[in-house]
């Protein structure tokens, strides 16, 4: 596969790509994420060096792109993908990036949102049980 290719499937530019081999920059954990879902590999062989580097069957690039799945691994990056079909756009490679940064930090914050909100009801019923 080729860079560009294998950047846009998980959602970052060729550039992005370049820098994490060169060892400049370090994958988020998005990136990881994503690295492990769509190619079945192992995030514990990924980061610790330990058991298999691939789980269950491998997905090849042939079947992703029959399920319709090539570039499109989180709802993020699908959302990102239908909104710029629908607006007849296409963005350059760091403009992708650039809004997807965006958009994961958003999901990011309102995620720890949820959460808090969560732990703080959590609370209140621990509170009235005792």
């Amino acid at each position: 596969m080729q860079q560009p290719q294998f950047a846009k499937n998980l959602g970052v530019s060729k550039e992005t790509i370049i820098h994490y081999q060169k060892d400049r920059r370090h994958p988020d954990g998005v990136f990881l994420s994503n690295l492990c879902k769509l190619y079945s590999v192992n995030p514990a062989w990924l980061l610790l060096g330990k058991g298999e580097p691939f789980i269950g069957k491998r997905i090849q690039e042939k079947d992703l792109a029959k399920q319709g799945k090539v570039g499109a691994i989180d709802s993020v990056l699908q959302l990102l993908d239908d909104e710029e079909k629908r607006a007849g756009i296409s963005l350059t490679s760091q403009q992708r990036t650039a809004i997807l940064r965006i958009l994961r930090e958003l999901v990011d914050r309102d995620i720890r949102s949820i959460r808090e909100l969560l732990r703080s009801i959590q609370g209140g019923k621990n509170k009235e049980n005792e």
